[in-house]
């Protein structure tokens, strides 16, 4: 299983540089990729059809209410689901499951809330404030990782006081036959496929890369919380998520370091919000992975693969905390001080720019290796045989 995890990561991190510079070959500049601006843009949508004058707000004045299928930053969040919820038919592994009580059901919703103000308030979540920032040497990552591990703590600590006793799923699942999921799962792939001509070309650009990483993620089961859980948490640690998320940044990172000494333009500026910004938003998103226990990108997919607990943090994180921050997004803006604000180290150069993510991607590895009990076992029986350890004597053969 741990194989399939590293791989994947590999692969997300391949997909998100050639996502990059896909956009570069439509758009001439490239881009990173994030998730939490086309969902705030789909809460924004739903209260708006309630009849709520959400246009008027700032934020949505900054962040421009459009189309879901012509805006690619909401066409990519359908599409993680619907990556999810077609591998998992083709698989054989869906199943309408995670059904919460009524703890597990607040559980859902306020890790959900947390977790939508928290990205939005930062103006980025586990993806673009953490992979897409690190992959592109931006100090916000840092930023955002330095508050965001103390949050998950934190977040942990309130989970295991108020939901871990008492949050229980109830013990259904409700599943297709075999052959009935793997049929429906190659008509849904059918039909994803037949809606890219009718999209524009960006946009089509980031459904098929969305489809890609939603079933990256249900194939490897993929979770940025686990990762961040075992960095605050690593007495049960296992190592791998902490190793797979170190090489999906390490895999990204390096494309976007190549295609930046091949001359290609990329997208890299942070958001250009003050520091505390970041670090309060990057505190109240990692109190939601600690709440919710999933982040933002695996809720998506495992809600595409059946959970309905997943599937409410999902809803909670677009439909009530998104759109909660949009409502004091002009306040925050003026309370808190807005400089300095963060930039990219790529500003200096593709060499220096590619240092900052090449060294936290390393020491996410090594960490990682280090809390995994087998990669010590076979770090240390490697060391010993070949530094105290001799070769064995040839043995004469008798004639």
């Amino acid at each position: 299983m741990s194989r399939t995890v590293y791989i994947a990561a590999v692969l997300i991190g391949v997909v998100s540089a050639a996502l990059g510079y896909s956009v570069y070959l439509i758009a001439g500049t490239g881009s990173i990729w994030g998730i939490t601006t086309g969902e705030s843009k789909l809460g924004g949508l739903f209260w708006q059809s309630l009849g709520f004058p959400v246009g008027q707000l700032l934020y949505y004045q900054q962040f421009k209410l459009a189309s879901p299928l012509e805006d690619y930053t909401q066409a990519v969040v359908f599409s993680i689901l619907l990556g999810g919820f077609a591998t998992a038919l083709l698989t054989k592994s869906f199943a309408v499951k995670h059904i919460p009580d009524k703890w597990m059901l607040i559980q859902a919703i306020l890790g959900g809330s947390l977790l939508g103000y928290g990205a939005r308030l930062a103006l980025g979540c586990n993806i673009g404030n953490f992979l897409s920032a690190w992959a592109a040497g931006g100090l916000h990552a840092a930023i955002f990782t330095a508050a965001l591990l103390p949050g998950t703590y934190l977040g942990l600590k309130a989970t295991e006081t108020f939901f871990l006793t008492r949050a229980v799923p109830k013990k259904i699942a409700l599943t297709l036959p075999s052959k009935a999921q793997r049929w429906i799962g190659v008509a849904v792939i059918l039909a994803a496929i037949a809606v890219i001509p009718l999209l524009k070309p960006l946009v089509a650009v980031w459904w098929v890369a969305g489809i890609i990483f939603g079933a990256l993620g249900w194939v490897s089961s993929i979770c940025f919380a686990s990762c961040y859980r075992d960095m605050v948490a690593p007495k049960f640690a296992s190592g791998v998520m902490i190793k797979a998320v170190g090489l999906a940044i390490l895999t990204y990172s390096t494309g976007v370091f190549l295609l930046q000494l091949t001359g290609i333009p990329f997208r890299l500026q942070p958001p250009q919000i003050g520091v505390i910004q970041f670090l309060l938003g990057g505190l109240v998103f990692g109190l939601g992975i600690g709440v919710a226990g999933s982040c933002i990108f695996s809720s998506e997919w495992r809600a595409g693969g059946g959970s309905i607990y997943s599937l409410i943090v999902f809803l909670s994180t677009i439909l009530i905390g998104m759109p909660a921050l949009s409502l004091h997004y002009e306040w925050w803006l003026a309370a808190l001080p807005q400089d300095p604000k963060p930039f990219t180290l790529y500003s200096y150069g593709p060499h220096i720019g590619y240092l900052a993510p090449l060294s936290f991607s390393l020491i996410m590895l090594a960490y990682g290796a280090y809390a995994d009990p087998s990669s010590r076992l076979a770090i240390s029986t490697w060391l010993g045989t070949k530094l105290f350890s001799r070769k064995p004597s040839p043995i004469l053969r008798q004639e």
